[in-house]
């Protein structure tokens, strides 16, 4: 009772407090850096155990970093772009289930506010689940 407390309590900081790092202002996500290549167009395979780029309706998990979060649970950021075409701008909270060797072994919360289309932002995520080091797996779902 006291982790789910404590899960719902965090989730609704993220939400007053959420960040949206947008991009240069171009469509179609944050440009590659030199050297590296773009993120690929369309999703990977969705489901238990992929890896970014995952799509969930009109959203996109580019990248996922996840790591000890000093107090011994999961944490991390994301890298997630609004696909969809609300000219008023897409808002949603996510769940990024972490996979090792096949088992889940945490589920992060993370969200985004009011985020142009094709602009791609940097989410906090949250977890109150204890930290395994990698490597990992990941599926992502958009909440509502």
């Amino acid at each position: 009772m006291r982790k789910r407390i404590a899960t719902l309590g965090l989730l609704a900081l993220l939400l007053t407090a959420c960040s949206t790092d947008s991009n240069s202002g171009e469509a179609g996500g944050t440009p590659p850096a030199a050297g590296t290549s773009a993120p690929a167009k369309t999703a990977a395979p969705q489901g238990k155990g992929s890896q970014p780029p995952i799509e969930s309706g009109d959203w996109r998990l580019d990248s996922v970093t996840v790591r000890d979060n000093g107090l011994g649970d999961f944490g991390g950021r994301a890298r997630i772009t609004y696909t969809g075409d609300n000219p008023d701008g897409g808002t949603n909270t996510f769940t990024i289930t972490v996979f090792k060797g096949g088992k889940d072994v945490a589920s992060l919360k993370g969200s985004a506010g009011e985020v142009p289309p094709g602009r791609t932002i940097t989410a906090d995520l949250i977890s109150t689940d204890k930290f395994t080091p990698g490597p990992y797996t990941y599926d992502f779902q958009k909440d509502f």
